[in-house]
Parts: C-alpha cells; sequence; structure tokens
C-alpha cells in the first residue's frame, strides 16, 4: 500500500515540477524559487507518508506548564512577554544574559499595534480562513492557534521605514507538523487580497523550526515586484530554535531601515541588513502559516509588538531628568526578565553611569488583575531592575532606589490590549 501512495506522491511531485517548467522556462530565477517551493511539496508528502506508516493519534500532546517562579507566585494577569525561561535563568533564579550580550536588536519605542490576545479575542486580526485561526491557553498565556491561512492585523496601516516587529512563538514539539510561517512585507494596494497565494508585490520572510534535517531549523527570504522575483535565499539552517530537543519557543525580532530588513531567532542575527523591499513602495504587515497539505499543522503565536522610534536613554535623562521604557520584558506574572531585554538594560546603564546622581526605578502594570497583586508586582520587577543593573553593569546599588505603582498610574487606557503594552512599563528618574 505505501509503495503505491509513494509513487502517486511522486507522481503528483513531478507533474508540480513539470507544470513549472512549461510556465516559465526561461526565468532562472523565480526557477529556483519554483524548484525550492517543489521541494517543500516533496517534503510535505514524505511527512504525510510517515504520519500514514507510523499511525500517529495524538500530536497535540500538551506540554507541561514551567513551573512558576516561588517568589512572584501571583494570581495578576499582567500579560507581558512570555517564553521558556527555564533555559535563560541562572540556579540562584536570576535571568541568564550570557547568550544576549552581543544581541544588538533595539525594540522600537512607539508602539503602534500589541496583542497578547489576554481577553480571549482574535478580533484584532481579519483572515482569509477565520476558521484557521483561534485563541489557546498554555503556560498561563493566550496564543494565537494557527491553521493554514494568510492573516494581518487591523488597523496597523502602512508600516513606518524605521520599524521594529517581534512576536513570541512556539510549537508543541519536535514531531508536529507546525509548517512554515512567512511574515510578508504586502504593498498597500494588495492589502485585501488574503487569498492570493503569490501576492505580485510582497517580499516575504520564511521560517521553518522543523525540516527534514533533523533537530535544524531553516530561514530564506523572497523580494517580489510586478510579480518577478528580484532577490532571494534558498533556505539555510539555525540551531536556536530547535522543537526537536524541546526548545519549543522562540522570540522572533523584524527590524526595518528603510529597505533593508534584519531578522533576530533568539539571540541570534540571522539575516542582516538585506535589501527586501522596494523604495517606491509602501508596505503592510501580513503573515501566512504555509501547511504545504499537511491538515494538521499548528503554529502558535502571541505578545505581537509593533513599534518605531528609537529610545536614547542617555540623551532622554539628560533633557528630561528620567527615562521610560515598556521594552524592558517580563515572564507572565513574574518579576523575571526576560534575556531579549538585554540592550534596553545596557542603555539605561550607560545613562545611569553618565550622571552622578541617584535614579528612582518605578513598575508600572495594566489593570489586568487584583490591585494589590499589581502593586506587589511593579515593586517586584523594579527590584529585578536593580538587581540586574547591579549585576550585570556594575552599578552602584547605593545610587538606585525601587518602588512600585502597580495600575495607578496609567499613561493610556486599559480597555485596548495597545493601551495595556503602554501601561506596563519601568521608568527611570534621576534624583
Amino acid at each position: 500500500m505505501k509503495t503505491k501512495i509513494i509513487l502517486i506522491g511522486l507522481a503528483l511531485a513531478i507533474g508540480f515540477s513539470a507544470n513549472a517548467q512549461i510556465i516559465n522556462p526561461k526565468e532562472t530565477t523565480k526557477q529556483k524559487v519554483e524548484d525550492r517551493t517543489n521541494r517543500k511539496v516533496d517534503e510535505a508528502i514524505d511527512k504525510g507518508l510517515d504520519k500514514i506508516e507510523d499511525g500517529i493519534s495524538n500530536i497535540f500532546k500538551k506540554k507541561d506548564k514551567k513551573q512558576k517562579d516561588n517568589s512572584n507566585d501571583h494570581s495578576q494577569t499582567d500579560n507581558t512577554n512570555n517564553s521558556d525561561t527555564n533555559q535563560n535563568t541562572t540556579q540562584n533564579g536570576n535571568t541568564d544574559f550570557s547568550k544576549y550580550k552581543n544581541f544588538d536588536f533595539i525594540p522600537g519605542k512607539n508602539v503602534i499595534f500589541f496583542d497578547n490576545f489576554s481577553d480571549g479575542s482574535k478580533a484584532r486580526w481579519k483572515a482569509y480562513d477565520e476558521n484557521q485561526l483561534s485563541i489557546s491557553a498554555n503556560q498561563e498565556s493566550n496564543w494565537l492557534e494557527m491553521g493554514g491561512t494568510r492573516f494581518a492585523p487591523i488597523n496597523v496601516g502602512v508600516l513606518p521605514e524605521d520599524v521594529t516587529i517581534e512576536m513570541d512563538a512556539y510549537v508543541r514539539n519536535g514531531k508536529q507538523p507546525c509548517g512554515t510561517l512567512e511574515i510578508s512585507f504586502v504593498e498597500q494596494s494588495e492589502k485585501d487580497r488574503l487569498e492570493d497565494p503569490s501576492l505580485d508585490n510582497s517580499s516575504t520572510i520564511s521560517i521553518s523550526p522543523i525540516t527534514e534535517t533533523p533537530k535544524n531549523a531553516t530561514i530564506s527570504y523572497e523580494k517580489k515586484k510586478n510579480n518577478e522575483v528580484i532577490g532571494y535565499t534558498m533556505g539555510f539552517g539555525f540551531k536556536t530554535w530547535q522543537p526537536e530537543l524541546g526548545n519549543t519557543h522562540a522570540h522572533i525580532s523584524i527590524a526595518r531601515k528603510g529597505n533593508s530588513v534584519s531578522v533576530y531567532i533568539n539571540n541570534e542575527k540571522l539575516l542582516d541588513n538585506i535589501d527586501l523591499l522596494n523604495s517606491d513602495m509602501k508596505y503592510m504587515l501580513a503573515m501566512n502559516l504555509q501547511n504545504y497539505f499537511v491538515e494538521e499543522t499548528r503554529m502558535y503565536i502571541t505578545n505581537v509588538r509593533i513599534a518605531n522610534g528609537t529610545s536614547n536613554a542617555v540623551s532622554e535623562v539628560k533633557l528630561k531628568g528620567k527615562f521610560v521604557t515598556n521594552t524592558i520584558y517580563f515572564d507572565v506574572n513574574s518579576s523575571h526578565i526576560k534575556p531579549e531585554s538585554w540592550v534596553t538594560l545596557k542603555q539605561t546603564a550607560d545613562a545611569i553611569k553618565a550622571n552622578s546622581g541617584n535614579f528612582l526605578i518605578v513598575g508600572h502594570t495594566d489593570s489586568d488583575g487584583a490591585d494589590d497583586v499589581n502593586l506587589k508586582l511593579s515593586q517586584s520587577r523594579a527590584a529585578s531592575v536593580k538587581n540586574a543593573l547591579v549585576k550585570e553593569f556594575g552599578i552602584d546599588a547605593s545610587r538606585l532606589i525601587t518602588d512600585g505603582k502597580g495600575e495607578n498610574q496609567p499613561v493610556s487606557s486599559n480597555n485596548t490590549a495597545l493601551g495595556k503594552a503602554q501601561n506596563r512599563r519601568v521608568e527611570f528618574i534621576m534624583e
């Protein structure tokens, strides 16, 4: 039986390849891209055959919850960025920043869009197939569960030329088919063509955490103009997202500067200022989970943050006597600092060292959860920031005073996910 299926699969794959050659026999660059697509089809067929042979019946085994930091066992639901923290924690419970000390991604200062799905809603997104998007609760956070469909955030508009895009992503385990996450810059006029599998003027970054190569992920990109591929790279491997070794989570960071784009997965810079965009086009954001005909494909994202503008802690302290940031990220319901906060902490340390006075560190939360719990959480987060500044950057502890205001001093409405993201912040005030 399997022999017959293999022959059918090979026939289908050959058919795809033959059709591609007939349509564009002379377009060398595009042919390479089509060859890559054909190869992915073959891989999907092989995976489907393996599933039939092995009789996999329970792909979506729920991963055990990570144990919470006992010192911060709160019922508060202030949903900041969440990740697989066990791999980024030292024995004494402090954040292990060792892998991030060369991390140079600088998150945008002004938040344009944020969604952590804490209200259980997917209403801030539109999709070609709405049935392929749902909300999944796991590890104390809500995630957008993606099947195979293209989707986009609502009301974001044209992306600034200086913009950062961040998100947390995970797959259940190293055996589940998870597909390829495609993050696209879509030309403005094509924003409503979510059903189109190949937009004429979209430039796309493709990330596959599970591939035919064991214990290896791949990333590639494709630049298009007027339905012509004018720049691309074939997929190359990286190791920072390894579901087959239990590393099921990733923090994806993307920075756009004009036509150039850099991409990071966790601490690793994979694409460095590549020429991805066209200067005569205005772009909007869209994503797609490419499932390559495997219906069980699933991937999950949360803490989607789009922001522009660049913070400069040294100059802001000099001009205003204070520095305010919402890019020191904490695990949900915890004062544990996420390692990708390294750059912001370093900028803050530079500002403190540039001045002789003392600094008051004040933590703030959104309004989710009980007031008293939020107050304690904001205080413990401020203390964690102080500890990191002292331990990692040699700041004199006597110069740092900590406090927390909980949800009592919002800078924006707590009625929206965007407003809550702006309210979750840390302030450094020179005394």
